[in-house]
Protein backbone atom coordinates (compact mmCIF):
# COMPACT_ATOMS: atom_id res chain seq x y z
CA UNK A 1 0.00 0.00 0.00
CA UNK A 2 1.23 3.53 -1.15
CA UNK A 3 0.45 6.33 1.53
CA UNK A 4 1.80 10.02 1.78
CA UNK A 5 3.46 10.23 5.89
CA UNK A 6 4.91 13.65 7.35
CA UNK A 7 8.47 12.49 8.01
CA UNK A 8 10.82 15.26 9.83
CA UNK A 9 8.84 18.12 9.00
CA UNK A 10 8.30 16.94 5.54
CA UNK A 11 5.61 15.58 3.32
CA UNK A 12 6.69 12.28 2.24
CA UNK A 13 4.91 10.75 -0.91
CA UNK A 14 5.36 7.37 -2.31
CA UNK A 15 5.84 5.68 1.17
CA UNK A 16 5.55 1.55 1.30
CA UNK A 17 3.57 0.45 3.87
CA UNK A 18 5.73 -3.19 3.80
CA UNK A 19 3.92 -5.69 6.66
CA UNK A 20 6.61 -7.65 5.33
CA UNK A 21 9.95 -5.83 6.55
CA UNK A 22 10.93 -5.70 10.07
CA UNK A 23 12.94 -2.50 9.33
CA UNK A 24 12.45 1.11 7.95
CA UNK A 25 14.18 2.26 4.98
CA UNK A 26 14.72 5.57 3.62
CA UNK A 27 16.66 6.16 0.48
CA UNK A 28 19.49 8.49 0.30
CA UNK A 29 18.17 10.62 -2.65
CA UNK A 30 15.52 11.17 -0.46
CA UNK A 31 17.28 11.50 2.73
CA UNK A 32 19.67 14.39 1.53
CA UNK A 33 16.59 16.56 0.43
CA UNK A 34 15.40 16.12 4.30
CA UNK A 35 18.74 18.85 5.04
CA UNK A 36 19.49 16.51 7.88
CA UNK A 37 23.24 16.68 9.26
CA UNK A 38 25.58 14.02 8.99
CA UNK A 39 27.06 14.39 12.70
CA UNK A 40 24.02 12.78 13.46
CA UNK A 41 23.52 9.38 11.86
CA UNK A 42 25.08 6.17 13.50
CA UNK A 43 27.87 4.48 11.51
CA UNK A 44 27.05 1.35 13.35
CA UNK A 45 25.11 -0.64 11.18
CA UNK A 46 24.74 -3.97 9.99
CA UNK A 47 23.98 -5.65 6.21
CA UNK A 48 20.28 -6.02 5.41
CA UNK A 49 19.11 -8.97 3.80
CA UNK A 50 16.79 -8.11 1.02
CA UNK A 51 13.53 -10.14 -0.39
CA UNK A 52 15.54 -11.71 -2.87
CA UNK A 53 18.25 -12.89 -0.66
CA UNK A 54 20.84 -10.64 -1.45
CA UNK A 55 22.91 -8.73 1.39
CA UNK A 56 22.45 -4.95 1.15
CA UNK A 57 24.88 -2.60 3.08
CA UNK A 58 23.32 0.38 4.00
CA UNK A 59 25.21 3.47 4.41
CA UNK A 60 24.13 4.88 7.88
CA UNK A 61 21.22 4.73 10.49
CA UNK A 62 19.05 7.81 11.79
CA UNK A 63 16.04 7.97 14.10
CA UNK A 64 13.29 10.08 12.38
CA UNK A 65 9.84 11.13 13.71
CA UNK A 66 7.21 9.97 11.13
CA UNK A 67 3.69 11.20 11.57
CA UNK A 68 0.32 9.81 10.20
CA UNK A 69 -2.86 11.71 9.07
CA UNK A 70 -3.36 14.98 10.25
CA UNK A 71 -4.92 16.65 12.98
CA UNK A 72 -6.54 16.56 14.64
CA UNK A 73 -6.08 12.39 14.45
CA UNK A 74 -2.93 12.44 13.99
CA UNK A 75 0.04 10.20 15.54
CA UNK A 76 3.67 10.59 15.68
CA UNK A 77 6.21 8.20 16.99
CA UNK A 78 10.36 8.11 16.33
CA UNK A 79 11.52 5.07 14.76
CA UNK A 80 15.50 4.05 13.25
CA UNK A 81 15.52 4.00 9.64
CA UNK A 82 18.54 2.50 7.38
CA UNK A 83 19.68 4.23 4.80
CA UNK A 84 19.98 2.31 1.78
CA UNK A 85 21.56 3.94 -1.51
CA UNK A 86 20.31 1.44 -4.40
CA UNK A 87 17.67 2.20 -7.65
CA UNK A 88 14.04 1.86 -6.21
CA UNK A 89 10.68 3.45 -7.35
CA UNK A 90 9.57 4.17 -3.58
CA UNK A 91 11.09 6.62 -1.27
CA UNK A 92 10.67 4.93 2.48
CA UNK A 93 9.35 1.34 3.45
CA UNK A 94 7.63 1.66 6.61
CA UNK A 95 8.13 -1.80 8.21
CA UNK A 96 6.33 -3.94 11.32
CA UNK A 97 8.16 -1.36 13.79
CA UNK A 98 7.21 1.54 12.88
CA UNK A 99 3.53 0.11 12.45
CA UNK A 100 3.76 -1.57 15.43
CA UNK A 101 4.28 1.56 17.27
CA UNK A 102 1.19 3.34 16.20
CA UNK A 103 -0.69 0.17 16.37
CA UNK A 104 -1.78 0.44 13.06
CA UNK A 105 -4.20 -2.17 11.42
CA UNK A 106 -4.34 -2.44 8.11
CA UNK A 107 -6.88 -3.33 4.98
CA UNK A 108 -5.36 -4.28 2.14
CA UNK A 109 -8.28 -4.69 0.06
CA UNK A 110 -9.50 -1.88 0.94
CA UNK A 111 -6.52 0.11 0.81
CA UNK A 112 -7.16 1.57 4.41
CA UNK A 113 -4.88 1.44 7.56
CA UNK A 114 -6.29 2.36 11.03
CA UNK A 115 -4.89 3.53 14.30
CA UNK A 116 -5.98 4.81 17.71
CA UNK A 117 -5.28 8.74 18.41
CA UNK A 118 -6.12 10.45 21.32
CA UNK A 119 -9.31 12.35 19.49
CA UNK A 120 -10.85 9.22 17.74
CA UNK A 121 -9.74 6.32 15.14
CA UNK A 122 -6.92 7.74 12.58
CA UNK A 123 -7.52 6.59 8.84
CA UNK A 124 -5.55 6.92 6.05
CA UNK A 125 -6.04 5.44 2.51
CA UNK A 126 -3.98 4.45 -0.06
CA UNK A 127 -3.10 5.99 -2.87
CA UNK A 128 -4.04 3.65 -6.27
CA UNK A 129 -2.73 5.72 -8.71
CA UNK A 130 1.11 5.81 -7.15
CA UNK A 131 0.75 2.64 -6.33
CA UNK A 132 0.55 2.01 -10.47
CA UNK A 133 3.10 4.06 -11.10
CA UNK A 134 5.65 2.73 -8.48
CA UNK A 135 4.71 -0.34 -10.32
CA UNK A 136 5.88 0.50 -13.34
CA UNK A 137 8.96 2.17 -12.32
CA UNK A 138 9.75 -0.96 -11.02
CA UNK A 139 9.35 -2.92 -14.14
CA UNK A 140 11.35 -0.78 -16.82
CA UNK A 141 13.98 -0.75 -13.97
CA UNK A 142 14.33 -4.86 -14.02
CA UNK A 143 13.63 -4.78 -17.96
CA UNK A 144 16.82 -2.62 -18.63
CA UNK A 145 18.99 -4.54 -16.73
CA UNK A 146 21.51 -6.60 -18.54
CA UNK A 147 21.30 -10.36 -18.73
CA UNK A 148 23.63 -12.14 -15.72
CA UNK A 149 26.73 -13.67 -17.48
CA UNK A 150 28.20 -16.89 -15.79
CA UNK A 151 31.46 -16.97 -15.27
CA UNK A 152 34.16 -19.52 -14.21
CA UNK A 153 37.21 -18.30 -12.42
CA UNK A 154 40.29 -21.34 -12.69
CA UNK A 155 42.65 -21.48 -10.45
CA UNK A 156 41.66 -19.12 -7.67
CA UNK A 157 44.54 -18.95 -5.08
CA UNK A 158 42.21 -18.80 -1.88
CA UNK A 159 40.37 -21.91 -2.87
CA UNK A 160 37.24 -20.35 -3.09
CA UNK A 161 36.36 -20.75 -7.01
CA UNK A 162 32.94 -21.98 -8.37
CA UNK A 163 31.13 -25.52 -7.38
CA UNK A 164 31.15 -27.94 -9.48
CA UNK A 165 26.84 -28.26 -10.46
CA UNK A 166 26.12 -32.15 -10.79
CA UNK A 167 23.72 -31.93 -12.94
CA UNK A 168 26.66 -30.66 -15.34
CA UNK A 169 28.55 -33.60 -17.46
CA UNK A 170 31.78 -30.92 -17.53
CA UNK A 171 33.79 -30.25 -14.04
CA UNK A 172 35.31 -26.83 -13.59
CA UNK A 173 38.01 -26.51 -14.38
CA UNK A 174 40.89 -26.43 -11.61
CA UNK A 175 44.86 -25.12 -11.77
CA UNK A 176 46.99 -27.40 -13.21
CA UNK A 177 50.66 -28.24 -12.29
CA UNK A 178 53.44 -25.57 -13.05
CA UNK A 179 55.61 -28.42 -14.30
CA UNK A 180 55.92 -31.73 -15.16
CA UNK A 181 55.65 -34.69 -13.05
CA UNK A 182 56.86 -38.03 -11.77
CA UNK A 183 55.25 -40.65 -10.26
CA UNK A 184 57.51 -41.88 -7.25
CA UNK A 185 55.96 -45.20 -6.29
CA UNK A 186 53.92 -43.00 -3.09
CA UNK A 187 52.62 -40.03 -5.19
CA UNK A 188 53.57 -37.78 -8.01
CA UNK A 189 56.40 -34.57 -7.20
CA UNK A 190 57.78 -32.12 -9.19
CA UNK A 191 60.60 -32.41 -12.00
CA UNK A 192 61.94 -29.43 -11.21
CA UNK A 193 63.08 -29.99 -8.07
CA UNK A 194 66.19 -29.59 -6.25
CA UNK A 195 68.22 -32.91 -6.40
CA UNK A 196 69.28 -33.00 -3.08
CA UNK A 197 65.61 -31.73 -1.80
CA UNK A 198 63.76 -34.16 -3.91
CA UNK A 199 65.75 -36.99 -2.12
CA UNK A 200 64.37 -35.87 0.87
CA UNK A 201 60.81 -35.53 -0.12
CA UNK A 202 61.03 -39.13 -1.32
CA UNK A 203 62.69 -40.52 1.56
CA UNK A 204 59.43 -38.65 4.04
CA UNK A 205 57.12 -39.68 1.54
CA UNK A 206 57.95 -43.04 1.80
CA UNK A 207 58.42 -42.88 6.05
CA UNK A 208 54.78 -41.69 6.44
CA UNK A 209 53.36 -43.81 3.88
CA UNK A 210 51.00 -45.14 6.60
CA UNK A 211 48.90 -42.02 7.24
CA UNK A 212 48.38 -41.90 3.14
CA UNK A 213 44.15 -43.82 1.87
CA UNK A 214 45.25 -45.32 -0.91
CA UNK A 215 41.96 -47.15 -0.96
CA UNK A 216 38.62 -47.55 0.92
CA UNK A 217 40.07 -50.55 3.09
CA UNK A 218 42.85 -48.07 4.50
CA UNK A 219 40.23 -46.04 6.11
CA UNK A 220 38.00 -48.74 8.18
CA UNK A 221 36.46 -47.46 11.72
CA UNK A 222 36.56 -43.69 11.47
CA UNK A 223 34.68 -42.37 14.53
CA UNK A 224 31.69 -40.28 13.43
CA UNK A 225 33.50 -37.74 15.92
CA UNK A 226 35.94 -36.46 13.71
CA UNK A 227 33.81 -36.03 10.84
CA UNK A 228 30.02 -37.01 10.09
CA UNK A 229 26.92 -36.16 7.43
CA UNK A 230 23.73 -35.44 8.87
CA UNK A 231 20.65 -34.78 6.98
CA UNK A 232 18.79 -31.54 8.87
CA UNK A 233 15.01 -32.64 7.26
CA UNK A 234 12.31 -30.70 9.10
CA UNK A 235 9.40 -32.78 10.75
CA UNK A 236 7.19 -30.19 9.58
CA UNK A 237 7.75 -31.06 6.09
CA UNK A 238 6.14 -33.69 4.57
CA UNK A 239 9.16 -36.49 2.73
CA UNK A 240 9.10 -36.32 -1.00
CA UNK A 241 9.80 -39.45 -3.02
CA UNK A 242 11.37 -38.81 -6.34
CA UNK A 243 10.53 -41.59 -9.16
CA UNK A 244 13.69 -43.88 -9.96
CA UNK A 245 15.64 -42.87 -12.60
CA UNK A 246 17.49 -45.52 -15.35
CA UNK A 247 21.15 -45.12 -15.91
CA UNK A 248 22.98 -46.15 -18.97
CA UNK A 249 25.27 -49.40 -18.25
CA UNK A 250 28.49 -47.96 -17.89
CA UNK A 251 27.22 -45.59 -15.21
CA UNK A 252 25.14 -48.32 -13.32
CA UNK A 253 28.68 -50.49 -12.93
CA UNK A 254 30.11 -47.65 -11.32
CA UNK A 255 27.81 -47.07 -8.63
CA UNK A 256 27.66 -50.62 -8.25
CA UNK A 257 30.95 -50.80 -7.53
CA UNK A 258 31.52 -47.85 -5.60
CA UNK A 259 28.62 -48.67 -3.69
CA UNK A 260 29.93 -52.64 -3.34
CA UNK A 261 33.32 -50.78 -2.04
CA UNK A 262 32.14 -49.19 0.51
CA UNK A 263 29.69 -51.70 2.17
CA UNK A 264 32.68 -53.58 2.30
CA UNK A 265 33.94 -51.89 4.99
CA UNK A 266 30.99 -50.82 6.95
CA UNK A 267 31.17 -47.33 5.88
CA UNK A 268 27.40 -47.73 4.49
CA UNK A 269 24.49 -50.20 5.02
CA UNK A 270 21.54 -51.44 3.20
CA UNK A 271 18.27 -49.53 4.05
CA UNK A 272 14.61 -49.21 3.14
CA UNK A 273 13.15 -45.93 3.42
CA UNK A 274 9.32 -45.93 2.46
CA UNK A 275 8.66 -42.70 3.03
CA UNK A 276 11.14 -40.83 0.88
CA UNK A 277 14.08 -41.76 -1.26
CA UNK A 278 16.62 -39.96 -3.44
CA UNK A 279 18.12 -40.96 -6.77
CA UNK A 280 22.13 -40.91 -6.70
CA UNK A 281 23.79 -37.99 -8.53
CA UNK A 282 27.04 -38.63 -10.25
CA UNK A 283 29.56 -36.21 -10.93
CA UNK A 284 32.95 -36.31 -13.13
CA UNK A 285 36.09 -35.56 -11.85
CA UNK A 286 38.56 -33.19 -13.12
CA UNK A 287 41.00 -35.66 -13.64
CA UNK A 288 38.63 -38.25 -15.14
CA UNK A 289 37.24 -41.33 -13.15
Amino acid sequence: MIIRAEIADYDVGWVLIDTGSSVNVIFTDVFRGLGIADSIVNRQITPLLSFSGDLVQPVDSISLPIAFDVAPRKTMTYNQFLIVDCPTAYNVIIGRTALTRVKAHLSPHMLLMKFPTRNGTGIIRGDPLSARTCYATTLKSVACKPPMEAMTVQGLPNGSGPIDDPREETPTPVAQPAEELETVVLNEIGTNLDPNLRRQFIDFLRQQAEVFAWSYDDMPGISPDVISHKLSISTAHKPVRQKRRSYDTERYEVMCAEVGKLKAIGFIREATYPVWFANSVMVQKAKGG
